[in-house]
């Protein structure tokens, strides 16, 4: 008969063992469960010896999870998320009370509109909290399913998991930045307007989205175009310097720059039969879906949002 790993097993280890998996650096876990570096390890053993496997291997950078950790840790994620809110659901939240870290991963056109004022949203109701923003990579999808990171922003990008919640948000209307001297004076422009331009566009790489082909490109292939892509970069300052040095034109969301910019101007970019989609997600775990904290997290994102629209109209 199997041994029963459950048997006499403290959910505190397995706490231990998730962080450890989400940091795989010892010193980094015990400051995230405010403990020593010491008791980590000591756990660490314990749990080794639990489940008769290293679970995790040294290496240069830190801990490697072994096959089984990984595999574990993968399943125990959604399992102890909905556990804890099971036991904590006739609590009142209070984000006051909040310790630990909160991850958020935002694509670029995000953190650059939204990633200090959404830190200093939370900072301002959960003071006790350690605030990580950081732009949205290749292992974001990853990281939200197993826990590392809490919740994530970004446009609508398909065949994500199952495992995950897709929460729409306001959207933001697609614009063109311009250099506030741009030769281009009207207020819209359109296809024809472009064209006869003979524009060159510097354009932002987002992540799941336009890492190898642009909206733009996409947008002139449905009519027939070539567009002219003169500079991407994964970074919205540097594609903002461009902008403001030459006569290139920035496709991005209205909550980019204010109205009032010195140095840029927006135009309204009208997009006619278009399949390119802005709409703008929220992704988490499913598990997260009635997490008061996560619900928390969504309002503070929706009223930063929906403010940086209503001061842009």
């Amino acid at each position: 008969m199997a041994k029963d790993l459950s048997a006499n097993l403290d959910l505190n280890l397995l706490k231990t063992l998730l962080v450890i998996y989400q940091e795989q650096n010892l010193r980094k876990a015990s400051e995230r469960l405010f403990v020593t570096q010491p008791a980590v390890s000591h756990a660490l053993q314990k749990l080794r010896l639990h489940f008769d496997d290293e679970l995790f291997t040294k290496t240069r950078t830190g801990l490697t999870p072994t096959p089984y950790a990984k595999q574990l840790c993968e399943a125990l994620t959604p399992a102890l998320d909905v556990l804890y809110l099971a036991v904590n659901t006739n609590q009142e939240f209070d984000p006051q009370q909040l310790t630990g870290k909160l991850r958020i991963a935002l694509a670029p056109q995000f953190i650059y509109a939204l990633g200090s004022k959404l830190y200093l949203a939370i900072q301002q109701q959960a003071p006790n909290c350690q605030v990580e923003v950081f732009t949205w990579n290749e292992a974001t999808f990853t990281e939200l399913l197993n826990g590392h990171t809490h919740i994530a922003l970004n446009f609508d990008i398909t065949n994500t998991s199952k495992e995950l919640y897709r929460k729409p948000l306001p959207v933001s209307k697609p614009v063109i930045i311009v250099r506030r001297a741009h030769p281009y004076t009207r207020q819209e422009m359109s296809i024809t307007d472009i064209d006869s331009l003979k524009a060159v566009w510097a354009c932002l790489i987002v992540p799941e989205r336009s890492e190898r082909l642009t909206d733009v490109e996409q947008y002139y292939a449905q009519h027939n175009l070539k567009a002219n892509i003169g500079f991407r970069s994964s970074s919205p300052e540097s594609v903002l310097q461009v902008v403001k040095q030459t006569d290139h034109l920035f496709p991005t969301l209205n909550i980019m720059v204010p109205d009032n910019h010195p140095d840029f101007r927006k135009i309204n970019a009208r997009i006619d039969d278009s399949a390119i989609d802005y709409s703008t997600i929220c992704y988490y775990h499913q598990s997260k879906q009635n997490d008061p904290k996560t619900q928390w997290l969504l309002e503070l994102i929706e009223r930063l949002i929906l403010e940086a629209t209503a001061t842009q109209k």
